[in-house]
């Protein structure tokens, strides 16, 4: 079974009592914060440092600055321009944090391309993380095709989709498999 980005984090520490959900200043969505690990640790990361757990969201200054980067959109509920505000601070807690922060030191193979592209030094990156951001952001656009099919009620639509999903997520699982080698 190909398990999404957030799935694979779920073997890490965080705390189970704190509340993992925020809602858009409008209230037209509620995002679970463990299905969008990246983002929100994004911001946590460039607002509370890598003191901690990058997963605990617990601190009211970091939840109202995760609130603040939230969009309207259900599909796509964190503004990027928001995040990439964030990004510079955040790959410098995490770099300053390496290596030394076990958690960070797990999450900094997935991260840190992701916060490098978002911090606009694309540059820096190699080529087979630019071949994983790729395959990530695939990934995201066949969920995000998924969710507005379903909400359509195009059933048909999301199978076919999901068997995409399978499909570049079982590359993309061989690709992150293979750099563990």
């Amino acid at each position: 079974m190909v398990r999404t980005f957030a799935e694979s984090l779920q073997h890490l520490p965080h705390s189970e009592a704190m509340t993992q959900t925020l809602e858009s200043s409008s209230g037209a969505v509620i995002v679970d914060l463990d299905e969008h690990a990246f983002e929100a640790g994004t911001v946590r990361l460039a607002v509370h440092g890598a003191a901690g757990s990058p997963l605990d969201f617990s601190a009211p200054e970091v939840r109202a600055a995760i609130a603040a980067t939230l969009s309207d959109d259900p599909f796509a509920p964190f503004s990027t321009d928001a995040l990439r505000a964030h990004a510079p601070a955040a790959l410098d807690a995490l770099d300053a944090a390496l290596p030394d922060h076990d958690e960070l030191v797990r999450l900094a193979p997935l991260w840190r391309p992701r916060l490098l592209l978002l911090a606009g030094r694309k540059d820096e990156l190699t080529g087979e993380q630019t071949v994983v951001l790729r395959f990530e952001e695939r990934l995201r656009e066949i969920r995000r095709g998924m969710a507005e099919a379903e909400a359509a009620g195009d059933e048909d639509g999301r199978e076919a989709l999901h068997a995409k999903y399978i499909e570049v997520g079982t590359s993309y699982a061989g690709r992150l498999a293979a750099r563990e080698r």
